[in-house]
């Protein structure tokens, strides 16, 4: 699978470097004439009170289709089918060495664009143009005060060590057609309240809820140095809910999601009643479960709990490569809004177990039939998507890298991302967990498995920890006792305690089987992982107190 995986990437890279440079904004399109025209304008005019023109001015305009279902029980609860059009605005003012972005002026006000969610459906020329006139105003009037703001806040700190707010990128142009995808819409609804309906089956099951969404259009992008983009742009999302409550009444939840993008590749209406199934049966015996006073040793974290343990401890840590600063407040005691990913300080330095390589694709699709929601081909700055090599046998050799210098790089690397709210910085698109050729270490699972118990026989334990799903690591969650025997009982209401990035360089073995976990980040990402064996993990029982649960029965099953 590398080997494949590495010929892609070299492929994907010699397509970007060789594709779109000379083409031309379609003429017809009155969308990029109003973009256009509005940006000419206001690079050129805008200049309040003499305090300065704009350096920088990007467009985004996205519009499309969006369908989404929700149900209960057997019951639909809400449902929405709506055409949009939607405008981005990221404006700078100063200049590419010190400008208005990577600082919020307060916790309340955050660290986001100038939007609006509501410009004309119609391709009317006036109207698409005062919109863009609108939010341009708006967002040049902002980064004034934020300029402002910010140079005060550097000179009070003293700061003497600054990166370039924005690095030099040569012009880009891609232009693809791109039309609204249509779901047969009663279909999904009816597909979805059967899914719901499962849950009926399971008075284990207290609350439940399954949810559909699906997005698809396209982009449209102009920035005032010459880099335009049309491209299309699709997401979606069926997310399966159940929860009920263990003997002590702790909260127990189990989920399950498919992402997609295409229409083609929604999930069947078979494999999704077999995933509620499913977690109604795994609720049932977690709804028998009791908690564990303390544990220290091996954990197997398999399929969607290996992806979880990838993204907070990885993952995490290699985005956001630049810190955005606000003010202390009565709120927050921190002078940095939005802390950098911990281990962009650590280039070179090793950070997984060394048999370990680790490559983020933005134009892969697919991974043995299931699709991947972080495919891209330009991101949100108007730069080439590229493949990235993060980790090279266990060392850190890259990170995910927007247009903001840091210091290690001064030159993006095609992951600028952001969702419509926010600025772009450096994100995730298709993460593979991709171990070398050492028998000892890569085995198919249920020789994992066996190296799991073997562990727990060396340190003399009466049984190890497993975990299959997980919703973060920092939090109280529910897993399985696996025995000598190989038997397994549920637990619950426990907590890791000590987590630290240390746990990524204690992966002892993996499995060759892999997985695809989709990322729950506001831009579509996901991570083929294998299941992996950590040789020591640290486990509490959670200081949280159980909630109480409902006096009366579910009226259902009361009947």
């Amino acid at each position: 699978m590398k080997k494949t995986i590495l010929t892609a990437l070299t492929l994907a890279a010699a397509l970007a470097a060789a594709r779109g440079l000379n083409a031309a904004p379609p003429a017809e399109d009155k969308v990029f004439s109003a973009m256009t025209d509005e940006m000419s304008r206001s690079m050129e005019k805008l200049n309040m009170d003499n305090l300065g023109k704009p350096y920088f001015i990007s467009y985004h305009i996205g519009d499309g289709h969006a369908f989404s279902v929700k149900a209960g029980f057997g019951a639909v609860e809400s449902l929405n089918s709506s055409d949009y059009r939607r405008l981005k605005v990221d404006l700078r003012t100063g200049s590419p060495k010190f400008d208005n972005s990577h600082y919020a002026p307060n916790v309340w006000e955050g660290y986001r664009a100038e939007t609006d969610w509501n410009i004309s459906l119609d391709d009317n020329y006036d109207a698409l143009r005062f919109a863009v006139w609108s939010a341009t105003d708006r967002a040049y009037k902002k980064a004034l005060e934020t300029l402002s703001k910010k140079k005060a806040f550097v000179e009070s700190k003293n700061m003497a060590e600054l990166y370039d707010d924005m690095t030099p990128q040569a012009p880009y142009e891609l232009y693809r057609p791109f039309a609204a995808e249509r779901l047969d819409e009663e279909l999904w609804r009816e597909n979805i309240r059967k899914v719901s309906a499962v849950f009926l089956k399971y008075p284990e099951v207290k609350y439940s809820s399954v949810r559909f969404n699906f997005d698809s259009g396209g982009v449209r992008y102009l920035n005032s140095e010459g880099s335009a983009n049309r491209q299309p742009s699709c997401s979606g999302e069926v997310e399966i809910e159940a929860s009920g409550y263990a003997p002590d009444g702790f909260k127990l939840k189990s989920s399950h999601t498919d992402d997609f993008c295409l229409a083609k590749d929604a999930p069947s209406l078979e494999n999704l009643l077999a995933a509620a199934e499913e977690l109604g049966q795994n609720l049932v015996r977690l709804s028998r479960s009791e908690p564990i006073k303390a544990y220290i040793g091996p954990v197997l974290f398999e399929k969607d709990a290996a992806g979880k343990f990838f993204e907070t401890l990885l993952v995490n840590n290699l985005a956001n490569p630049r810190e955005v600063w606000t003010e202390k407040n009565r709120w927050s005691n921190d002078t940095v809004f939005r802390r950098a990913g911990e281990l962009v300080e650590r280039l070179g330095m090793r950070v997984t177990a060394p048999f370990l390589n680790v490559v983020d694709d933005p134009a892969a699709r697919y991974h043995e039939g299931v699709p991947l929601s972080g495919f891209y081909e330009v991101d949100d700055e108007g730069v080439p998507a590229r493949p990235v090599r993060l980790v090279t046998k266990g060392k850190l050799s890259d990170y995910y890298m927007s247009r903001a210098a840091t210091r290690d790089f001064t030159k993006s690397n095609g992951h600028g991302r952001g969702d419509f709210s926010e600025y772009p910085a450096g994100s995730p698109s298709n993460v593979f967990i991709l171990p070398e050729d050492n028998p000892a270490r890569v085995v198919p699972l249920p020789e994992l498995k066996k190296k799991f118990l073997d562990l727990c026989r060396e340190q003399e334990l009466e049984y190890c920890i497993l975990v299959k799903g997980l919703d973060s690591l920092y939090e109280p969650f529910s897993a399985w006792k696996v025995y000598l025997d190989g038997r397994e009982e549920p637990v619950h209401g426990i907590e890791f305690t000590g987590t630290s990035l240390r746990a990524l360089r204690d992966i002892t073995a993996v499995s060759k089987e892999t997985y695809v976990y989709n990322l729950g980040w506001t831009t579509p990402g996901t991570i083929v992982t294998p299941s992996l064996l950590v040789q020591e993990m640290e486990i509490k029982k959670t200081e949280e107190k159980p909630e109480k649960k409902p006096y009366l029965s579910h009226p259902y099953f009361a009947k």
